[in-house]
């Protein structure tokens, strides 16, 4: 998980200006950055129970030039293309193995919603029945083991959540399940490799407002309601001489089925409105 933050620039510019000097050629740094799952020891301990150790980190980068979303290609190989991000950002190729990323020739990503402000937006799984997924004291409804290719769905979340067969996949919309909180709370619930599952909700619920509030940036709108200005982004392919998803999969899983339920980078920039 990547956290990209624009530079603080202090002069002022109107639209028309900004889409003059996005031109391109970006440059980025790391900064120091460490979330609030990583800071608080009992979720600390939940991010290690939940397989996320060994195999992930969560990292910031700023970066020194405008952004707009026409220039999203270039931006993303000059990121690739950084000394400082090949020099800090690896993508796992197995427990505790790392390969540095380096120049991709082309990239292609998906633009993920970000219109989530609460988490009011999860309330509809303590409402579902026939089966429920979710009981009123926050237990999960417990099912017969099935299989989604190497993943176990031993409850009716996991089911809602991978599974397009079960009762209840559709109660999010495909608009709904582009939501980066949704994206977040589906990678905590599922897990790294050696993922060790809740029996309630309450612990993926307060580890995805943490991480959801680390990674984007609110502001009040003219009306004065809340509004997410960051712009998130899902990397799903590389052409490049590494392996954006290099994890090795049994013969009889399809690579993009592992990749969409297993693995996933993404990239969050965070865009400061220049008055």
């Amino acid at each position: 998980l990547v956290k990209l933050q624009q530079a603080s620039i202090s002069m002022q510019m109107s639209s028309d200006q900004l889409e003059e000097e996005t031109s391109g050629s970006f440059q980025f740094q790391e900064i120091d950055f460490k979330p609030q799952v990583l800071k608080d020891p009992k979720k600390k301990e939940l991010w290690t129970k939940w397989g996320f150790e060994d195999c992930s980190y969560i990292k910031a980068y700023s970066f020194d030039e405008f952004f707009s979303k026409h220039q999203t290609e270039v931006f993303f190989k000059d990121f690739f293309a950084s000394k400082t991000v090949q020099s800090t950002l690896s993508v796992s190729s197995g427990r505790n193995l790392w390969i540095r990323v380096g120049p991709v020739r082309r990239v292609e990503v998906e633009e993920l919603s970000s219109k989530v402000t609460n988490m009011e937006f999860f309330d509809k799984l303590m409402q579902l029945d026939d089966p429920p997924v979710v009981r009123e004291n926050g237990a999960l409804v417990k099912c017969f083991d099935e299989y989604v290719d190497d993943l176990v769905l031993s409850d009716e979340l996991h089911k809602l959540l991978v599974q397009e067969e079960s009762d209840h996949y559709e109660e999010f919309s495909p608009e709904e399940r582009r939501e980066f909180i949704f994206h977040i709370f589906k990678a905590l619930v599922i897990g790294g490799g050696t993922c060790q599952f809740e029996d309630s909700i309450d612990a993926y619920m307060d580890v995805t407002k943490d991480i959801y509030k680390d990674m984007v940036k609110v502001s009040k709108s003219q009306t004065h309601k809340l509004q997410v200005t960051s712009i998130p982004y899902l990397i799903t392919k590389v052409d490049a001489d590494f392996e954006l998803f290099p994890q090795v999969t049994e013969p009889d899983v399809r690579e993009e089925d592992h990749d969409d339920i297993i693995n996933f980078l993404l990239l969050l920039l965070l865009l400061i409105i220049i008055i």
